[in-house]
C-alpha cells in the first residue's frame, strides 16, 4: 500500500534519454511512476534498457525522430506536463556543429513545447555557460539558456550544473586516462595547465543531478524556483582533483607544465576537453538554490569514484578491498592484491 501511495500522475517528454545521463532521469521518474514519451534518434534496441525504469505500458518510445520536423516535434509533447531537455555534445560531429547540438536542436524542441502550450520546460545547461567562454561548447551552452528563456520565458527552468562525474561520464575518465597514458613512459609525470594550481573544479555527482530535476518535477509550481546552480560539495584545484582520482586507480602521479612542444605538435589548444576541464575554472554563482534545496545532500567523488575508476588500475591492484585501502603488492607477480 505504501508503494502505490508515491505514485504520481505525472507525462514528462525526455529529450536526451539515451545520454550519459539521461538513464539516471529515466530510473528516478520511473521510481515514482511517471509517464514518459521518450523520442530518440537511436536504434530501437539501444534503448531497451530503459523500458525496465518504468512500469507497463509507461514508457512511451518514438524512434527515428526528424528534430527539424517542428510539427512532429509538438504532436509528441502535447499531452506532456513537463518537458526536459539534455540534448547536446561536448564536440562536433561529422554532420553537426556545437551551435547546431546545442543551440539549434534546443531551440526547435523550445518552439515545439510552446505551440503545444507545455506548461514547464527544464533545460540542462553549465554552471560556466558565459557568451565570451574560451571553450565553444560552453558558449553555445549560454546561446541555449537565451532561446529557451526567448521562447518559453513563464514555463523555462534553466538547470545549471557542474562538470559530472559519474560511471559513463567523460569527466573523471578523461584525467584518468590523461594520468595513465603518462604512467610507462613518463612514470607518472602527468602534463596539466600551469600544473593544476589556477584552475578550480567543483564536480558534482551526476546521479545527483538528474535526482534533483525529478525533485523539480515533484515540486508545486509556486516553490519552483526559475535557475538552479547544482555543484558538488568540495572544491579542488586540478591538481588536487587529479591527485584524488590517482589515489584511487593506484598509479603514480606528478603533475607538470605542459611542454610546450605539446602545445604545439598536439595542437592540444584545439582540443575541447583539454579547454574544458583543463583550462576553465567553475564560476559558482552564491545564493543561488542548488541541491541542497531540493532535497539532495551531494556526494562526494571519494565516497562513490571507486566503483569505476578502479578499472584503471593495474591488473595487479585490481583485487584491493572495496574499500580502497592501498594494499602491499611490491614482489607479488600472482596479482591477487596481497602481499607475499
Amino acid at each position: 500500500k505504501q508503494w502505490y501511495q508515491r505514485r504520481v500522475a505525472i507525462t514528462a517528454g525526455v529529450f536526451g534519454a539515451t545520454s550519459r545521463m539521461g538513464r539516471y532521469l529515466v530510473n528516478s521518474l520511473g521510481q515514482v511512476g511517471t509517464q514518459m514519451v521518450i523520442p530518440h534518434r537511436a536504434d530501437p534496441s539501444n534503448v531497451l534498457y530503459l523500458k525496465l525504469s518504468g512500469d507497463l505500458g509507461q514508457m512511451h518510445f518514438i524512434p527515428g525522430v526528424d528534430f527539424n520536423d517542428i510539427d512532429a516535434l509538438t504532436e509528441y509533447v502535447q499531452y506532456s506536463d513537463v518537458v526536459v531537455n539534455l540534448t547536446g555534445r561536448d564536440r562536433k560531429c561529422l554532420h553537426y556543429s556545437l551551435k547546431d547540438s546545442n543551440v539549434t536542436l534546443t531551440h526547435k524542441i523550445a518552439r515545439a513545447c510552446k505551440d503545444a502550450g507545455v506548461p514547464t520546460f527544464i533545460h540542462m545547461s553549465h554552471v560556466n555557460a558565459n557568451h565570451d567562454s574560451i571553450s565553444e561548447f560552453l558558449r553555445t551552452k549560454a546561446l541555449s539558456e537565451e532561446v529557451v528563456l526567448h521562447e518559453l520565458p513563464d514555463a523555462a527552468i534553466i538547470v545549471r550544473a557542474s562538470d559530472c562525474f559519474h560511471a559513463f561520464d567523460r569527466f573523471s575518465h578523461y584525467l584518468a586516462r590523461h594520468n595513465q597514458k603518462h604512467f610507462s613512459v613518463r612514470q607518472g609525470y602527468t602534463s596539466l595547465y600551469k600544473k593544476g594550481l589556477e584552475t578550480l573544479k567543483q564536480p558534482v555527482y551526476g546521479v545527483d543531478v538528474m535526482t534533483g530535476i525529478k525533485n523539480i518535477i515533484l515540486m508545486n509550481d509556486e516553490d519552483r524556483k526559475r535557475l538552479y546552480q547544482f555543484v558538488g560539495p568540495q572544491e579542488y584545484t586540478l591538481q588536487e582533483l587529479v591527485k584524488v582520482i590517482t589515489g584511487m586507480t593506484l598509479r603514480p602521479y606528478q603533475p607538470v607544465n605542459n611542454p610546450i612542444e605539446t602545445l604545439v605538435m598536439g595542437n592540444i589548444l584545439q582540443s575541447q576537453n583539454y579547454i574544458r576541464y583543463q583550462m576553465v575554472s567553475d564560476d559558482v554563482i552564491p545564493g543561488l538554490p542548488g541541491l541542497e534545496d531540493v532535497g539532495i545532500t551531494p556526494a562526494n567523488l571519494l565516497d562513490v569514484g571507486l566503483g569505476w575508476l578502479r578499472a584503471y588500475r593495474n591488473f595487479w591492484c585490481t583485487w584491493d578491498p572495496m574499500d580502497g585501502k592501498r594494499s602491499d603488492t611490491s614482489g607479488n607477480i600472482f596479482g591477487s592484491g596481497e602481499a607475499l
